[in-house]
Parts: C-alpha cells; structure tokens; sequence
C-alpha cells in the first residue's frame, strides 16, 4: 500500500505502517486523557472514539479476543495518564512505549 503521509505530523521515521499505528495510538491516548478527565468530574463517558480494533490489526492481530482487548484498555490507560500532550517529547516517549508493548505483546 502507498501512502503519503502529510509533512506537518510528527513522526518518528520509521515505516508508514508503523508511523500510521504510532498516529492512532496517539490519538487514541489523547482521547482517552480527555473522556478519564470528564469521568472524574462527573460526565457520562457512554460515547467514546474506540481505535483498538484498527490499532491491533495493524499490529497483526488477527484473533481478538476480549482478554486482548482489557488488556489493551489497561495498557492504554496507563500509558495515557504518564503524561500530558502538552509535553511534547514525553508524550511521543509515552506513544512509543505502548507500541513497542502492543508489538511485543503479540
């Protein structure tokens, strides 16, 4: 599959399907920061953006099963927590690390 990736994200240089993953991942954090703090203030979180299934594919998952995806949920949520978006740096070492444990995980 040829992909062109837009210049303005911040990638890590590795290739486009890992640099695609990493995006998701990242975006998925930022989500899960964000409906984490409404909860805690006292919103309902009943709607959420759910990229798991398009993250672990690309990770090659082919079987799914409801352990993988708690696991997931757990993964992403302290990974998620570790750091704010607004620390740039960190939050791209925080992406990284939860793909590296996706990859190894499988």
């Amino acid at each position: 599959m040829n992909m062109e990736l837009p210049d303005n994200l911040k990638l890590f240089k590795l290739p486009p399907s890992s640099e695609i993953m990493l995006f998701l991942i990242s975006e998925e954090m930022k989500n899960r920061r964000h409906i984490n703090g409404l909860v805690k203030v006292g919103f309902d979180s009943t709607y959420t953006c759910d990229l798991s299934s398009l993250i672990l594919s690309l990770a090659g998952f082919d079987q799914r099963s409801d352990s993988l995806y708690e696991w997931y949920t757990a993964l992403l949520d302290a990974h998620c927590e570790k750091v704010s978006p607004a620390d740039v740096e960190g939050w791209k070492e925080a992406v990284f690390e939860m793909y590296v444990e996706i990859k190894n995980h499988h």
